[in-house]
């Protein structure tokens, strides 16, 4: 079981290197054939819709004679052959009726072969039309040139080739070598020449073509293509977010979290178990209940002294100040009276405070004297430092809630990067463990001071956590956002090579044909990458199987690129 799962893993490498092999015998084979018999060069037509690659081959067609054409139909969606239904092929003159041919199956998967053969010279648009493949598709090759019988013979002798004519959105480049053993299989049929009209192609999309090999250096072939895990995709123009990146920390909210503290000494009551660490309190539910010693001076005597007292504090403050601000209204007391007043009745407020929620809670009890202690958030039990039946003194802590409904990311902004700050607009990111990237909903406060000890400043985004996954104490890898590249010419992350410190694409330039080409990058976003330099729109680019193409490269140097291969 052990063998046929390495066999298994390693069967791409196996396939491509037989494919490899495959193609360079068909090379040897080829240029034998040609030393020994004469074969006319041929024309290479590439051609893209949303759903197909037409990659064809065919001598330049002559009017009266058999011309053999070899389809090679790609599906997009996962790079692999058509290996079912037939192709329709529709030859649409300038002037005159349109010829229509079907090849009714493929000769092999994804291999279309036929020998057509068109009455009249001049310009033709071709209409490829796949039927019964599981996809509907319409591939539009708007030029094809059939020369006069004699022309292409003529030309032959002068050493020239007939130019194929442009199309004014493609990617134009001149004939490559390129040449096929004999094929018998002729396999289509021809239907109605006088009767279709070219409304029967109205609304096409007009495909990408791109003639000859595109200047192409690396031979891959597409019998090594449809064995491997490999896409190409064109670069596009999009707008991207533009991020710098940074180390962060997942903190509770300021107001979400509080530490659950004793109001007075006593035994933590034994009638009621305190909460286990992350079960869920609402804000005012009972956690614990505190039974105070029998001394007076330490148990409900003291309490309730202590809060006889702190109100009449706040009786005599409030007196205090309403007489200092009448004098002061009478000019009689300066300000600085008031605003003393002011202080000691904030003071009094604030010691009465606890000693009254401490009786308050005595009092709702039943009054059986024991203090029950509440929760002054909702949230989750995180830390306990109790236990039943343990003595506590005033003050001390219990337990501590938060709620991690709702986090702060708090990212630390090196000081060679604080002047970004205040360009932030919003951030993503990602937790080491988790999967996914994760998205603030807001901005909460960018920092005015640096840390004097980590040299860093401080950035807080509000995070929602409904499922909490997120945990506080979590440390994160931060995209701060600072702007958007407008229209930026783009590939997907995946089609990027790096070598020592450079980056690369294999731009496909036909077919069978690519190109290593360096490129300078910009901002990434989204899975996407912002291309400064090195590639042009429209341009395809590999985004699986950049390996394999670079092996192909390896393999062929020394080859001839514009060498044919058999099918």
């Amino acid at each position: 079981m052990k063998t046929w799962r390495i066999i298994y893993k390693y069967l791409p490498m196996l396939l491509l290197s037989a494919a490899l092999f495959a193609g360079c015998t068909s090379r040897e084979h080829g240029d034998t054939h040609s030393a020994n018999e004469h074969e006319e060069e041929k024309v290479q037509i590439t051609a893209y819709s949303d759903k197909s690659e037409v990659f064809m081959e065919f001598a330049e067609p002559v009017a009266g004679e058999k011309t053999d054409f070899l389809i090679h139909l790609t599906r997009l969606a996962d790079w692999k052959p058509v290996n079912q239904g037939s192709l329709k092929l529709v030859f649409t003159p300038a002037a005159g009726a349109p010829a229509s041919f079907t090849i009714p199956a493929p000769a092999r998967p994804g291999i279309y072969q036929a020998g057509l053969t068109l009455a009249k010279e001049g310009e033709y648009s071709l209409a490829i039309i796949p039927e019964g493949t599981g996809f509907a598709d319409t591939i539009t090759i708007p030029h094809v040139h059939v020369v006069r019988k004699g022309e292409a013979h003529a030309a032959h002798e002068k050493g020239k080739h007939p130019e194929t004519p442009k199309k004014e959105e493609a990617h134009q480049k001149e004939h490559a070598e390129s040449e096929h053993d004999d094929h018998d299989h002729e396999g289509a049929t021809e239907e109605a020449h006088h009767g279709e009209t070219e409304e029967a192609h109205h609304g096409e999309e007009v495909a990408t073509v791109i003639t000859g090999t595109g200047g192409g250096t690396i031979p891959f072939l597409k019998e090594q293509q449809w064995v491997t895990e490999f896409m190409t995709q064109p670069a596009v123009r999009k707008d991207l977010a533009t991020y710098f990146s940074t180390m962060g920390e997942l903190l509770p909210v300021s107001n979400a979290e509080a530490i659950v503290s004793a109001p007075l000494a006593g035994i933590i009551s034994g009638s009621k178990s305190l909460p286990f660490i992350g079960k869920k309190v609402t804000k005012g539910e009972i956690v614990a209940y505190i039974e105070p010693p029998v001394r007076q001076e330490g148990g409900m005597g003291q309490l309730t002294a202590g809060y006889a007292e702190a109100r009449n504090r706040v009786a005599l403050a409030q007196k205090e100040y309403d007489r200092a601000k009448r004098l002061y209204e009478a000019k009689i007391a300066p300000l600085k009276r008031v605003e003393e007043a002011e202080l000691t009745l904030s003071s009094a407020k604030a010691a009465l405070e606890p000693l009254e929620r401490a009786v308050n809670s005595i009092r709702g009890d039943a009054g059986n004297g024991r203090i029950a202690v509440r929760a002054p958030v909702g949230g989750t039990v995180v830390e306990i430092n109790a236990a039943n039946g343990k003595g506590v003194e005033a003050g001390q802590p219990i337990l501590r809630v938060v709620n991690t409904g709702t986090l702060w990311l708090k990212a630390n902004l090196p000081a060679a990067d604080a002047g970004k700050a205040a360009l932030a607009s919003g951030a993503t990111f990602t937790i080491t463990g988790l999967d996914g990237e994760f998205r603030p909903s807001r901005l909460v406060t960018v920092g005015d001071m640096l840390d004097p000890q980590t040299r860093t400043l401080p950035v807080i985004f509000e995070v929602p956590n409904p499922g909490a996954r997120l945990k506080v104490g979590m440390f994160a890898n931060v995209a701060i956002r600072t702007g958007e590249a407008r229209n930026a010419l783009t590939v997907p992350k995946e089609a990027l090579v790096e070598d020592e410190s450079r980056w690369f694409v294999f731009v496909q330039t036909s077919g069978e044909a690519f190109e290593r080409r360096e490129v300078k990058i910009g901002a990434q976003d989204k899975g996407h990458v912002q291309v400064v330099e090195g590639l042009q729109p429209h341009e395809r680019v590999v985004t699986k199987g950049a390996y394999y193409v670079k092996l192909a490269a390896t393999a062929g140097k020394g080859a001839d690129p514009h060498a044919g291969h058999a099918h």
